[in-house]
């Protein structure tokens, strides 16, 4: 086996194998992994062309993979103009000048959310002014170029704001019919200040995606990103992963169109560099037309049926369905009464009926297709567990690794349901750090402290993937606080210590385990021979390093089959 092509020797080398073993070193030839072990046997492979890496004791671990990243939106957000959660409406209205300086007179500018989960859950009063900026602020600085800035997608309500060119181009009063769940913001004369209040979830109003869906509430006329910019946003999203450690991705909640044309560009072109294994979106309109939803089952059976069809960078896989709303905005579907957003008691919001959803998924899997399915609140993951069930009597589902997503609030009986037909979950504790203080208020400390508890999926023996759902997108942010479950606005603990990891179990959860949710389980996800040589060198131990350190560490190098995707110089 000598001349190998890549040694990386003189670290520690979480290989994340059956045992979790720990080496020194290991080899890479033709993009995969050849052996591991000490230094000096690593070295015995080399040849005169070998690179040699000194690692110089740091830390490699397998290449993240998330089994939930919406990869796509954080592309938009990279993409579009956005304010990094500003201190004060100066540095708001510094962004939109200098947007208006690049732009021709008349022509729009779409902006991302003023500030992001979870540092927006304490606006205004973050800005140094106490308040939202209104029409008259972004006036001042865009009076010739309508502007829109986007709601955040999980906050309720979600203020989006809009100046008076966009209000007059929306014909926009103080009077003019608003959806449920959508408030405009009027002065003391009743005329529209600018602000909006979205209380929805998908949002009414435009938000990152509604660009791309003309027809949205109030702002429908607002120009639709073009393929082009979904193209250029994931070429950024991708570069930013790759310097995060994330090597493959799972996009379970399923992909529209737009975004599936842009990754098979991207893949076409041979720049794909996060492994993507996609499920195919049915969205919850396809339930009221049946002819469209048995339409895209036999279309998507055609490629995407069994475990998937692809290569070992772009993969298509099943269906991706939803069941109930967030629970970020207080909507999750729950065994019992909670406060919702709008501060009343209710059980949550079910997307169709459960005779309808039923019958989609049955149709689905008789048609050979994998199901992804979110359900968030108790009685959503009840019901869609049982259906599951169901449709097991005549189409046994065992080892066809249907996943069910979110599942904050699962019971020890649903767990065994799992386990038991080889169901795999996907789940973050992000929800925690960014929407704690909604979990608090609607739901009070035990029940929240037992949200998303990955103890138990890991005691009840069910495959459970970790994830973001998009933000923080940082894996080693994610590996951090799937040991410590802090609020990230309060700094309030959830559920430990009943609910605490070892690292070895949250690193696992985040590699080989979301890779078992791509069946690329024997190609990535572990440090093993034979394996992909798919890694992150890491500034610092986060195996050992003190736990609430963890956040500061960085990935100063990232291989994709061997290659690096991304170098501060170690290469």
């Amino acid at each position: 086996m000598s001349g190998v092509d890549t040694v990386l020797h003189g670290g520690r080398v979480y290989t994340v194998d059956a045992v979790d073993k720990i080496v020194e070193a290991l080899a890479i030839k033709n993009g995969r992994i050849v052996a591991t072990g000490d230094s000096a046997s690593m070295l015995d492979l080399a040849g005169a062309g070998t690179r040699k890496v000194d690692l110089g004791g740091r830390a490699v671990v397998p290449g993240f993979v998330d089994s939930h990243p919406h990869m796509d939106g954080l592309g938009l957000r990279l993409y579009k103009p956005a304010f990094d959660d500003p201190k004060s409406i100066d540095e708001i209205l510094n962004v939109i000048k200098a947007e208006v300086a690049k732009r021709k007179p008349g022509e729009w500018i779409v902006c991302s959310p003023i500030a992001s989960e979870p540092q927006v859950q304490k606006y205004p009063g973050a800005l140094r002014e106490g308040r939202w900026p209104n029409r008259h602020d972004l006036d001042s600085v865009a009076p010739d170029n309508p502007v829109y800035i986007e709601p955040p997608i999980l906050i309720a309500p979600g203020i989006a704001v809009a100046n008076s060119a966009a209000l007059r181009i929306a014909g926009i009063t103080g009077k003019t019919p608003v959806p449920t769940g959508v408030e405009i913001d009027v002065d003391a004369l009743g005329e529209p200040t600018g602000i909006f209040r979205d209380f929805t979830f998908p949002k009414t109003m435009p938000d990152i995606y509604g660009t791309g869906r003309p027809g949205r509430a109030l702002f429908g006329m607002i120009p639709p990103l073009t393929q082009n910019d979904m193209i250029r946003g994931v070429e950024l999203a991708q570069r930013a992963f790759n310097a995060a450690g994330i090597t493959a991705i799972y996009e379970g909640h399923g992909l529209p169109k737009a975004q599936q044309e842009a990754y098979l560009d991207i893949w076409l072109r041979k720049a794909l560099t996060v492994r993507t294994y996609f499920v195919i979106a049915f969205g919850p309109n396809m339930f009221a037309d049946q002819a469209a939803g048995d339409a895209l089952i036999k279309e998507t059976a055609l490629y995407a049926a069994g475990n998937g069809f692809g290569d070992d960078l772009l993969k298509f896989g099943g269906l991706g369905y939803s069941f109930d709303s967030a629970t970020a905005i207080g909507a999750c579907l729950m065994r019992e009464p909670y406060v919702g957003a709008r501060g009343t008691k209710w059980q949550g919001v079910q997307h169709t009926s459960d005779e309808k959803f039923y019958d989609g998924l049955r149709r689905a899997a008789r048609a050979g297709l994998r199901l992804q399915v979110q359900a968030a609140g108790g009685l959503a993951i009840d019901k869609v567990l049982g259906m599951m069930e169901e449709i097991n009597r005549e189409i046994p589902i065992k080892g066809k690794r249907w996943v069910i997503e979110h599942c904050q609030f699962p019971s020890k009986a649903n767990l065994e349901v799992c386990k038991r037909l080889g169901i795999v979950a996907t789940t973050t504790t992000n929800f925690l750090w960014n929407y704690g203080t909604v979990y608090l208020r609607s739901f009070g400390e035990e029940l929240a402290g037992d949200a998303i508890p990955l103890r138990d999926w890991i005691d009840g023996g069910v495959m459970i993937a970790q994830s973001t759902d998009g933000r923080p997108y940082e894996p080693i942010f994610t590996f951090w606080q799937s040991l410590a479950r802090k609020d990230g606005a309060t700094g309030h603990v959830f559920g430990l210590p009943r609910q605490k990891l070892t690292r070895a179990e949250a690193l696992r959860l985040y590699t080989y385990n979301a890779a078992y949710a791509t069946f690329w389980e024997d190609r990535i996800g572990s440090l093993e021979a034979g394996k992909l040589a798919d890694l992150a060198i890491l500034s610092d131990d986060i195996m050992t390093m003190p736990e609430d350190r963890i956040p500061e560490a960085t990935v100063l190098t990232t291989l994709l089959a061997g290659k690096p995707v991304h170098d501060v110089g170690l290469m």
